[in-house]
């Protein structure tokens, strides 16, 4: 029995999403009607004015990339616009349009549709990209009860009865972060987190694909002028690198990639598990880096961990095992599953939240100093127009925690100060991440260097809350951060909602059937493989023969509108990958 009561959890990821509680003590992910737990985070909308999420949306790509969005978690915290169609919305309205897929997959399995949630987070995400997560949950019409960066919820998954010290590298479609956590009678405290915001799977699929066009030579440019079969092209590495984790060779085969006619662009080349690693050792050797900064801030040496987890999608890689397996001079661990543990241990802690008996408590840690902007000595004498960086929350700091410091005013009768607010390491303001400023007024008159109190307050989900208060005059105010444009105020939060609402409202009633975008991937599918089967001789009878089945299995599946066509179809694709 599911208590109506609990939250969902949510791993709001670049490349898939989930979402899932907890049952009779539990974590239960939930599924779509083919049985798949993973909703691609994309986003799309037909020609008619039709909203697309998930695997609808990611076929839809193919056929339309213009009108389509993927990766959007890469742009949380920023003010970038993305056409959804005609639409312009902003990345928390694109998550958000996900959330409410997910929400409807949810409200299948559950008879009511959910209205708490936990969120996941990278650890190393900033005050504006958590921001833009809440924001992007309250939109779907929730109330964020937490974020939760995405090792610690990974490492609530994985429990040995024992006391112990746990290291959780993420490596996922968009971003990476590694956590050292300690374990030790019912309490798992984050001791330290590092990571890269721009660094995943994505990175991996781009140089990749660079390599790919390089070996096209001049006929690239066929490629680089056609946007949709660049994007057949990235999705068609994209599945070749995942094969190659199991396989040592895959062959690339898209006829009429490109172009038409006598002109056209036949895509038929080898790839390698060598090429592959080439590309991604680099990359991988950057998150070493974050490593070797976390064990240092955590004071642990390689081998104190008792637990080296490997989590994300791009974890599920043979070198990345390979190398943090060398790079710490001991084994790693894949006991957990690299797609969903994210997922269930939101799902965990969705639970304890709702009053599910979950005996662990979690202490968290904020990765970022948080500090505000300063006139010094150096700034007075006119030597530095930079303002310094005065922490008022320094990294590794427990949450929730409130401190305070005390700023002065530089001017008699000075009506209004401005106090940069930033993220960061750096000595000056310029070095590190601006995340807005907050601007206090009035001040009532009086002499130079009157006293200003101002106290950040980070919470549990590591958002910043700014309060300020003039000491002289007593005068207190919730500071606003003024020039972010990623904050939403109410006026700008209830429109963007409405705008949610309305492109939900387009979107197809569950259980029609497949898209439209299904049906037209599904018919190229079938083409590729009768030009595969037709002209390709040489290639092994093995091959040709799951080909074959596979082929059969898909036409099927499209004259049946089997709602099992998607896998049908990635199951050609992939066999089509062994036609060397």
């Amino acid at each position: 029995m599911i208590d109506a009561d609990i939250p969902v959890g949510i791993d709001l990821g670049t490349t898939n999403s989930l979402i899932g509680t907890v049952v009779e003590g539990s974590p239960k992910l939930f599924a779509d009607t083919s049985g798949s737990e993973l909703l691609p985070s994309v986003v799309g909308r037909g020609p008619d004015g039709a909203l697309y999420v998930g695997r609808a949306a990611k076929n839809r790509r193919l056929l339309d990339p213009e009108g389509t969005v993927a990766s959007v978690k890469r742009l949380m915290g920023t003010d970038s616009r993305l056409l959804v169609g005609d639409q312009a919305l902003s990345p928390p309205q694109v998550s958000a349009l996900i959330l409410g897929a997910l929400l409807d997959r949810a409200q299948g399995a559950l008879g009511r549709r959910p209205r708490r949630a936990v969120i996941t987070v990278p650890a190393y995400f900033n005050d504006a990209q958590r921001q833009a997560t809440r924001d992007a949950g309250e939109l779907a019409g929730l109330r964020v009860e937490r974020l939760v960066n995405e090792p610690t919820a990974a490492a609530l998954t994985y429990r040995t009865g024992a006391e112990e010290l746990v290291m959780v590298y993420d490596l996922g479609g968009g971003t990476f972060d590694v956590s050292i956590l300690e374990r030790d009678e019912g309490l798992l405290e984050v001791r330290a987190s590092r990571g890269d915001t721009h660094l995943g799977g994505d990175d991996i699929d781009r140089a990749l694909t660079e390599l790919v066009l390089g070996r096209l030579g001049d006929r690239r440019q066929q490629i680089d002028r056609d946007l949709r079969a660049m994007t057949r092209l990235v999705e068609a590495v994209e599945r070749a690198k995942i094969a190659l984790s199991e396989r040592a060779e895959v062959r690339l085969f898209d006829p009429f990639l490109a172009g038409e006619g006598a002109e056209a662009l036949h895509l038929d080349l080898p790839l390698t598990r060598g090429d592959v690693e080439e590309i991604a050792r680099p990359l991988i050797l950057r998150t070493l880096r974050c490593v070797d900064t976390a064990m240092r801030d955590a004071g642990v040496r390689p081998n104190d961990p008792n637990r080296v987890l490997l989590v994300g999608g791009a974890s599920k890689m043979p070198l990345v095992r390979e190398l943090v397996a060398a790079h710490l001079g001991r084994p790693v661990h894949v006991d957990l599953d690299a797609d969903r543990a994210v997922a269930l241990g939101a799902s965990i802690l969705a639970g304890r939240i709702g009053g599910a008996e979950i005996d662990e408590v979690l202490v968290d840690i904020t990765p970022h100093t948080l500090a505000i902007g300063v006139a010094d000595q150096a700034t007075l004498d006119g030597g530095d127009d930079d303002l310094a960086a005065e922490p008022v929350i320094p990294r590794d700091t427990v949450v929730p925690v409130e401190r305070t410091k005390t700023v002065y005013t530089l001017f008699e009768d000075q009506r209004a100060a401005e106090l940069p607010i930033v993220q960061g390491e750096g000595a000056r303001l310029s070095s590190n991440t601006r995340l807005g400023t907050a601007r206090i007024e009035p001040l009532p008159p009086g002499p130079a260097r009157a006293p200003v109190e101002v106290t950040f307050r980070l919470d549990l989900s590591g958002v910043l809350h700014v309060r300020a208060q003039h000491l002289p005059s007593g005068l207190a105010t919730d500071v606003r951060i003024a020039d972010s444009p990623c904050r939403l105020t109410e006026q700008r939060r209830a429109s963007a909602r409405a705008e949610v609402e309305w492109m939900r409202a387009t979107a197809p009633a569950q259980g029609e059937g497949p898209s439209e975008g299904d049906l037209s991937l599904a018919d190229a599918m079938l083409a590729r493989a009768r030009r595969a089967l037709e002209g390709g001789a040489e290639k092994g009878d093995e091959a040709r023969a799951r080909v074959r089945v596979a082929a059969d299995a898909l036409a099927a599946s499209v004259a049946s509108r089997d709602p099992r066509m998607m896998d049908l179809c990635d199951a050609l694709s992939d066999a089509l990958l062994d036609l060397m």
